[in-house]
């Protein structure tokens, strides 16, 4: 019965009743400072919303009221030790992790298919970073996880480390052996910090994967707004383990997070944790059933291949989220960039491209009309005489490092062609995209292999986050003198 409530809506919205006259930030004062333009855009409640720290609405970062009470109601419907809200999205809660768990010079071992927020959380700590290879699917192109063996590896090469970062499922929905990896670590007495910012729905329909948080994670953070009713920018981070001190963790939140927390996002994050709470199940039911029909009449059409529950192989995918919508079309002669731009021609929009596939995501209010009308589009595309040769590059090994990546950060840096780095130290953090995974951080010597890679992966249409582009060529930033 508790989780029928939602109580920072309800504190908010009984004190929106109270029309008090506003001599506090922000500056549009309820709305009545707003432009018009924002006000015809967002409307007048919006801005009602829109609050701080008020009388009766408690604070983030010292919770004792409201915002506590939502925080514990989500708790328990995850069945965690406790629930931090997050307004600096799952950032944030990557970040928090990393600083808990690691102290300066301490190493942590990762999956070098880690989101880029883990680098930076390392370049906080001032920590030493072991990367561990993840595997790739050669069919569709696509890095997928790290597997229990490879940790091991890194575990007896490494028994100084003092944590270990998953990042699981990746972005396709593909979930490795992240029981068999907690496992692993604990029995090294090291501690499982688990990315899960794709799973924030797993609790809500056992046709999901697993949450790490069931599976011995002593950590775990989720990108809410990925996948459930809320805005973006929302997350979650998730306390399972008894042996963790969440007074540590707020107050690391405290000095990482905005100290002016959106009140919108809060709200939002408490009313999504109702609607998962009280009808999660029969949502995601629908939800799956949808993606289910468009996966079988894809399917059914010539020259595009899905990604379905096949490609699990008890290796590197355990589990497969049904909501993700991978489909392939190089039979079609076409790059998924390239295709990528035929749908948006024709009114879709997705969520991202590779080189090889494009992305779907199949969310609660996506329905089989919408199913319906993508395939009269994808009936409409004319394919190529040729099927497409372009494939994704695998991603190259780690290099070694010059020098941790929080010296490499503290120095001067300057701008170079990325074909004439090689032997030089990265600077930044250099992330193709797609995968959109560093293939550079600080202090990385960088080779041949990393170069090639992400001159290949710019060359076919790819952004590359952290370059500077000159016309056709893009630089880098690195060691000033090294």
């Amino acid at each position: 019965m508790e989780q029928e409530r939602a109580p920072l809506y309800e504190a908010v919205s009984k004190y929106i009743k109270r029309k008090m006259i506003p001599f506090h930030m922000p500056g549009h004062s309820q709305g009545k400072g707003a432009p018009k333009i924002l006000k015809r855009l967002f409307g007048d409640k919006f801005f009602d919303f829109d609050l701080t720290e008020v009388s009766g609405l408690d604070y983030l970062h010292y919770a004792q009221g409201v915002i506590r009470e939502a925080e514990n109601l989500a708790s328990s419907l995850y069945g965690t030790e406790a629930t931090i809200f997050l307004v600096n999205g799952t950032t944030a809660g990557v970040h928090a992790m990393i600083l808990d768990s690691v102290r300066e010079n301490e190493k942590i071992i990762i999956g070098r298919n880690s989101h880029r927020s883990v680098i930076g959380g390392i370049l906080l700590a001032k920590a030493k970073p072991v990367f561990v290879q993840p595997e790739f699917n050669e069919e569709f192109g696509i890095i997928t996880n790290v597997t229990p063996e490879s940790i091991k590896k890194a575990i007896t090469e490494n028994p100084d480390a003092k944590a270990v970062l998953v990042t699981t499922p990746n972005y396709y929905g593909l979930q490795g052996r992240i029981k068999d990896i907690i496992d692993i670590v604990h029995e090294n007495g090291m501690r499982a910090l688990v990315d899960e910012a794709h799973g924030a729905h797993f609790p809500f329909n056992s046709k999901f994967p697993k949450s790490a948080i069931y599976l011995g994670a002593d950590l775990v953070t989720q990108s809410a707004h990925k996948t459930l009713p809320t805005l973006t920018q929302t997350s979650f981070l998730h306390i399972p383990s008894k042996d963790v001190n969440v007074d540590r963790i707020e107050q690391i939140l405290s000095i990482i997070e905005s100290s002016s927390p959106s009140y919108i996002f809060m709200t939002a994050l408490d009313v999504a944790r109702r609607e998962m709470a009280l009808h999660g199940k029969e949502m995601w039911d629908k939800a799956i059933e949808v993606a289910e029909y468009a996966r079988e009449r894809i399917s059914a059409l010539d020259g595009f291949k899905v990604i379905t529950d096949k490609t699990i192989n008890g290796k590197d995918v355990y589990a497969f989220d049904p909501i993700k919508l991978t489909i392939n079309v190089q039979e079609l002669g076409y790059s998924g960039f390239e295709f990528e731009h035929i749908l948006n021609k024709n009114g879709i929009e997705i969520e991202l491209a590779d080189l090889q596939n494009v992305l779907l995501f199949i969310t609660i209010g996506t329905s089989k009309r919408d199913i319906d009308t993508l395939v009269s589009v994808l009936k409409r595309i004319e394919p190529r005489k040729e099927k497409s040769t372009v494939r994704m590059p695998k991603l190259p090994e780690a290099p070694s490092f010059a020098m941790l990546p929080f010296e490499a950060f503290q120095r001067e840096f300057e701008v170079v062609p990325l074909r004439e780095t090689k032997g030089r130290v990265s600077w930044g953090i250099v992330a193709p995209y797609p995968p959109g995974i560093p293939v550079l951080a600080p202090g990385m010597i960088i080779d041949e292999e990393c170069i090639e890679f992400t001159q290949e992966v710019f060359e076919k249409g790819g952004l590359v986050q952290g370059s500077i582009r000159y016309g056709s060529e893009i630089a880098i930033r690195v060691v000033k003198g090294e």
